[in-house]
């Protein structure tokens, strides 16, 4: 999209840059959550649902909750309206990173907690993203911009290398998790697809727990019997080896709190489902799902490992795919990165990539080169790869 006919547009956010069309009424300018109004939200939850690969953690509800819990120094919001309402946003957060020298960097609301994220914009319109696109390469607060875990076929990505070509900004995009899902589609099978070998572990597990006593699973999806059940999961996960190692939810504040946060929002409209497997009563295994459209994604995973031999988490979910066909789920998204306990059950891959654009700056050029320039530039030298692949081996062995 060409800037030709853009003109700054005012903002009592404390931004530097805005565009409006000229002769139009799109107006891309930045804001602040304290700024939006109640139609904004609704619009917001419309425009997650038109990204249903990414909704669960670009909605109103998720972004709220990040927000309150990891309390970003700097969140940044940009807005995009037509006519006055809300078609585009993204929620970001500037950082103040030091590679020598400090680099500003504007960057995805990502971290351990949230793996993937996008812009939103109505389906097919590449225009709302660019013009985004546009106020982002035009301000002149950050050095870099860092986008992880953008998922395949994200016309964030796509609209990013468009404008970074028109406005001279390096770009470098890199893979980061290859996430497995599984569609859940009737009449299928809720076992379709699976190798023979893991559906007989499967029902030799399940049966060996029921000789043990009686094995039931409990989904709560809101009220008291989600608040015992995010309770119960957080002592489940405390009591693993995430206990002993400190990583447990419980045992730290922010992601506590996150979790608090989002399990409150979200039952409201049946987003978060928790599905518990009991023994004798006793809790076993647990799951946190965020319940979008009718996909239900994984956040987390814990079970008791006292039955660990049992494999009480993999029977959890055998139970969840069957819940979720008999109510009209379409998929089950195992999130992030692609465990072996994920990916038995995978019948698809999702890829996902890190965007980085470097500004065409004295701090853009000097960030790139620094961190990532020579690195990239070997790797198109012929038989650098191999070269390099050769001298690790050689090391190993040594």
């Amino acid at each position: 999209m060409s800037t030709t006919g853009l003109r700054a547009a005012n903002s009592d956010a404390p931004a530097t840059t805005a565009l409006c069309r000229s002769g139009g009424e799109l107006c891309t300018a930045f804001t602040s959550l304290a700024a939006l109004s109640r139609d904004d939200d609704t619009r917001w939850r419309m425009l997650a649902s038109q990204r249903p690969t990414s909704a669960a953690l670009v909605d109103l509800v998720w972004v709220r909750s990040w927000l309150e819990a990891f309390a970003p120094v700097e969140p940044v919001l940009l807005a995009t309206r037509d006519d006055g309402r809300l078609v585009g946003l993204a929620v970001l957060q500037r950082l103040v990173e030091s590679h020598g020298r400090p680099v500003r960097v504007l960057q995805s609301l990502t971290n351990d907690e949230s793996f993937r994220f996008d812009f939103l914009s109505p389906e097919g319109r590449s225009d709302i993203l660019e013009q985004m696109w546009h106020v982002l390469c035009a301000t002149p607060r950050w050095d870099v911009i860092r986008l992880q875990h953008l998922p395949e076929g994200s016309p964030t990505l796509s609209a990013a290398l468009t404008v970074a070509r028109e406005r001279g900004w390096r770009a470098l995009v890199r893979e980061t998790f290859l996430t497995p899902w599984r569609p859940l589609y009737p009449p299928a099978s809720w076992d379709e697809g699976l190798t023979r070998k893991f559906k007989s572990n499967l029902r030799r597990r399940e049966r060996r727990l029921g000789e043990l006593g009686a094995v039931r699973c409990d989904i709560a999806r809101g009220g008291r019997p989600l608040e015992r059940a995010l309770e119960a999961f957080y002592q489940l996960e405390a009591r693993g080896w995430k206990g002993q190692s400190g990583s447990a939810v419980a045992q730290r504040p922010q992601v506590k709190r996150f979790y608090d946060r989002l399990v409150e929002r979200a039952a409201a409209d049946g987003g978060i489902w928790i599905p518990m497997l009991t023994l004798s009563d006793s809790p076993i295994a647990a799951q946190v799902l965020r319940v979008s459209g009718r996909t239900m994604f994984g956040l987390k995973t814990a079970y008791d490992e006292a039955y660990a031999r049992y494999g009480p988490g993999q029977v959890l979910t055998s139970r969840v795919i069957r819940y979720g066909l008999d109510h009209g789920m379409e998929a089950l998204d195992l999130m992030a990165g692609n465990a072996t306990y994920k990916a038995d059950w995978a019948r698809r891959f999702r890829p996902h990539y890190e965007l980085l654009l470097f500004a065409p700056s004295l701090a853009g050029r000097c960030a790139y080169w620094v961190r990532y320039g020579m690195r990239e530039q070997v790797k198109k030298l012929p038989g650098a790869v191999r070269l390099a692949r050769w001298l690790r081996i050689r090391r190993r062995g040594q």
